[in-house]
């Protein structure tokens, strides 16, 4: 027993050879290039073209008691926004709802069913 054990740690140890490994410096590859591929597009703010926001209530029957206060119009387009997200923005904004006064042009839709006409 004695024997093979030590037969076997000869072999183990004559079996390993160490070789002097030569360690290469290790050169890192360049960086990336960051540099736009372009220039950056020539943007100067105007404030002539500004958006036409409005946030209209709907009135009473068609509100269904305040669950649908607001219609939201961004340059007389209608924005589909969900009830939650126009209750959120009217709150961040801190819009209460007030049933809108009983006027022909609001029983003609005008501001719910079609943005208000703005004199500048």
């Amino acid at each position: 027993m004695q024997n093979s054990l030590c037969l076997f740690f000869v072999v183990l140890f004559c079996g390993c050879q160490s070789q002097s490994i030569q360690k290469e410096e290790f050169i890192p590859p360049p960086p990336p290039n960051i540099k736009p591929p372009s220039l950056p597009p020539n943007f100067t703010p105007s404030i002539k073209r500004l958006a036409e926001i409005q946030i209209n209530p709907i009135p009473h029957p068609f509100s269904v008691n305040g669950e649908v206060p607001f219609v939201i119009w961004v340059d007389g387009k209608r924005l589909q926004l969900s009830n939650s997200k126009i209750k959120q923005l009217t709150k961040s904004l801190n819009i209460k709802y007030q049933v809108p006064n009983n006027t022909a042009e609001i029983h003609r839709g005008e501001g719910w069913q079609y943005p208000l006409t703005i004199n500048e």
